[in-house]
């Protein structure tokens, strides 16, 4: 745990903060902590990565609020003016927060989803040599259009795919 708390705010000259306290938090609980369960929950708690990502972001941001950052251009208060009262400026905000705007937004928000069902990792004792047998279901207007073959003989099998099956 201590090696992976390397202290990375000294290179922001910051006084010590978050960070620092994450990765001492575990040695100064330990007089506290009444079982082996606990000091390993504490240390893989403190000790995740994702934390201190989050922490040393924090950090960061922190020291850029501090900071007060200045304008690039002396003229960037009377910009930022004239592009907050342009009637441009005006009419393409309405435009983007209008039902169809937000209407397409949703959509693709939704289409970048990805909704196929995820297959667990193929075993790594599979034998290449293997023949491999896919069993598919179409589905048109709720009826399928491949049907098992104990049921093909009870239904009109005359607008559906011939079925296969390799018994091996």
């Amino acid at each position: 745990m201590g090696a992976d708390c390397v202290v990375s705010s000294s290179s922001l000259s910051v006084p010590p903060g978050l960070y620092e306290l994450l990765c001492a938090l575990p040695s100064q609980l330990q007089p506290h902590v009444h079982s082996q369960d606990d000091s390993t929950f504490l240390h893989n708690m403190f000790g995740e990565r994702s934390l201190h990502s989050l922490v040393k972001i924090h950090e960061r941001l922190q020291h850029y609020e501090d900071r007060s950052p200045a304008p690039i251009l002396d003229s960037a208060g009377s910009l930022a003016t004239d592009v907050t009262f342009s009637t441009t400026i005006k009419e393409i905000w309405n435009l983007l927060w209008k039902n169809n705007v937000s209407l397409l937004s949703v959509h693709d928000t939704v289409a970048q989803k990805s909704y196929d069902p995820e297959l667990p990792p193929l075993p790594n004792d599979i034998d290449d040599d293997e023949d491999s047998v896919k069993i598919i279901r179409l589905v048109k207007n709720k009826e399928p259009l491949v049907s098992p073959p104990h049921n093909s003989h009870h239904n009109n099998s005359s607008n559906r795919f011939p079925v296969f099956f390799n018994d091996q």
